[in-house]
């Protein structure tokens, strides 16, 4: 009688842990399948000149957005066209100097960051990049993403008519994300790069 009664509990633990082996086997399947798939330093070379060139029209896009004199229809192709750029869920973290000096930061959603850019409150904006200071190496993450940074130098300048009210000169890293993502054409998966989080890393007035 004792036996049998303990028959039931047998088989339950038995596929308890049949189960959780068959878990981890999948589960060190994906990881595999993940380590496997890696660019060759070829690729990676592509990116890096694929990512200057995202970069370098994401900062067109911040340009005529930014400017009071753009029509508006070319203004909201340009809000539209730069968040195509971005991985979902990026952010971009805005910094502010106040008039005691001290620098203030605050994170919003690229849409919301974008939206806002187009009605800020001067009579006149003009945005000025200088050239890619540096964009490190790709490294491969847990995920299977591979990760980098480019660092770009923004100067801010507002206007109330013909005054200037507020300047600034900012620092700011972007992510960058090398992901496989699905190609709805060729029905497969391929590497795609994005832009990701943007850091505002660095602020100062223009005159120090």
């Amino acid at each position: 009688m004792f036996k049998k009664s303990l028959l039931p509990l047998i088989a339950l633990f038995l596929n308890l842990v049949a189960s959780g082996q068959t878990k981890t086997a999948v589960t060190s399947k994906e990881a595999k399948i993940v380590d496997e798939i890696n660019l060759s330093e070829q690729d990676i070379q592509v990116f890096k000149e694929q990512t200057k060139q995202k970069v370098d029209e994401f900062q067109q896009y911040i340009v005529t957005l930014g400017s009071k004199d753009e029509p508006a229809e070319k203004r909201n192709m340009a809000e539209k066209e730069a968040l195509k750029l971005f991985y979902k869920g990026a952010q971009m973290e805005i910094s502010m100097i106040m008039p005691d000096g001290i620098v203030q930061k605050v994170n919003r959603s690229m849409e919301k960051y974008l939206a806002r850019l187009k009605s800020l409150p001067f009579t006149k904006v003009v945005i000025k990049f200088y050239d890619i200071a540096y964009i490190r190496d790709f490294t491969k993450g847990p995920d299977g993403k591979y990760y980098s940074t480019a660092t770009i130098i923004q100067e801010f300048t507002g206007f109330k008519d013909d005054n200037i009210v507020y300047t600034d000169v900012t620092k700011k890293d972007i992510e960058i994300i090398i992901d496989l993502v699905e190609d709805k054409f060729f029905k497969e998966k391929r590497w795609k790069i994005f832009l990701g989080d943007i850091k505002a890393s660095e602020t100062k007035t223009t005159n120090t």
